[in-house]
């Protein structure tokens, strides 16, 4: 009997060996060109390095970056994309791998790094435009005012002898210049200001030029400018604010929801959001470029993952990080959301924003706009000068 179930394995053998060779002899002896045939190219990991130089409403954006991830890997099977956070001394660091995109902040990585984008960034107007970067998320500045000290904010800090808070220029933020668009406007005796808003609301404040004029209009005959108090200095704003010492300091959407944090917890000051000046300045931008490379269909899907980024899919979903749509897509901010009043203010003042590759932007600003409320020169015209610096 073992004799014979040996047999019967043998002669199995001898049949299944032959028609095993024949079937690998026609199977391709490399399987990548199959599973590039059906996903239509390239796959496998595109490495995204992220450098987000400054807090979004949400701490990061991270969690925007990895949704839109997730549904771009759904579209191209076979693609992953495997975002990684570095700082910015990584950019520039030598002896490192490059990644195959990068998202940054202004100034802070060279041009000669990306390759063309290849195609016209739908962005909204008065955003920079570069040929190799575009900007995918954005982020303003405006007041938060106490309205058990204050109903609005005053045609003139000096006049109206309030005290203010801002915080010191810090590497994330040029807290300065964006005070001093905040301070730019020119007004009258006879000028009526916005009425105060209800707390979630703003206080627009906006300037009577077209909204889609890119320049800061020059200081007119006949009118003042807001000054701060002669006795301001840049201080700890925060404490100074939510303890009453301060009628008024710039916020960023990340100041915002510590304040509405305060608030559900029944605490810190009655305040509100207004805007003013007639220019909005902001540096919380972050740009994205392709890094150049010799695989063609690589940098083909680089390309189409920076579109994605700026699809609609993904622009409206920035509410979700606190952060606003650099397109003509709603960030999602449902109604009565301070932060959609915010996005309300970047999209009807002329905004003052630094390029992409412009390395020197924050250097040349600074002193532009370090002590200004020391300067004898009209905040208007400071920041005109701003806004010609920044190629506005």
């Amino acid at each position: 009997m073992r004799k014979l179930r040996t047999l019967l394995c043998l002669l199995i053998l001898a049949v299944t060996i032959p028609a095993a060779i024949r079937l690998k002899s026609a199977l391709p002896p490399d399987t990548q060109p199959m599973i590039e045939k059906k996903y239509g190219g390239w796959s496998g990991v595109l490495r995204l390095w992220v450098c987000e130089g400054w807090p979004v409403g949400a701490g990061s954006a991270a969690g925007w970056v990895n949704r839109c991830v997730a549904s771009f890997e759904k579209r191209h099977p076979g693609v992953y994309l495997q975002p990684e956070a570095v700082d910015v001394g990584a950019l520039s660091a030598e002896g490192l791998l490059p990644p195959d995109l990068v998202l940054f902040p202004p100034g802070a990585v060279e041009a000669a790094l990306f390759a063309p984008l290849a195609f016209d960034p739908p962005l909204r107007d008065g955003l920079p435009r570069d040929p190799r970067a575009a900007p995918v998320l954005l982020s303003g500045y405006m007041w938060a005012y106490n309205a058990g000290m204050i109903d609005r904010i005053p045609d003139s800090w000096r006049d109206a002898d309030l005290p203010v808070a801002a915080p010191d220029d810090d590497p994330a933020h040029l807290w300065s210049a964006a005070l001093l668009a905040l301070c730019s406007s020119k007004y009258s005796e006879a000028d009526g200001r916005a009425t105060a808003a209800p707390q979630g609301e703003i206080e627009l404040g906006l300037s009577r030029e077209q909204p889609e004029a890119t320049q800061t209009p020059a200081p007119s005959e006949g009118t003042r400018s807001c000054r701060l108090p002669d006795d301001f200095a840049p201080n700890d704003a925060w404490h100074a604010f939510i303890n009453g010492a301060a009628a008024a300091m710039p916020v960023t959407p990340r100041e915002v929801r510590r304040l509405e944090a305060l608030s559900d917890q029944g605490k810190g000051p009655d305040w509100r959001l207004a805007a003013s000046g007639d220019a909005a300045f902001t540096d919380q931008v972050l740009y994205i470029g392709a890094v150049d490379q010799q695989n063609a269909d690589k940098l083909a899907l680089c390309r189409a993952f920076i579109a994605h980024l700026l699809s609609d899919e993904c622009q409206s979903r920035l509410h979700r990080v606190g952060a606003f749509a650099v397109t003509g897509a709603d960030s999602g901010y449902p109604a009565g959301d301070s932060l959609r009043a915010m996005e309300q203010l970047l999209r009807q003042k002329p905004l003052i924003i630094p390029a992409p590759f412009d390395a020197d932007w924050r250097q040349d600003a600074s002193g532009i706009v370090r002590d200004f409320w020391r300067d004898d020169r009209e905040p208007a015209v400071l920041l005109n000068l701003l806004a010609r610096r920044t190629g506005r």
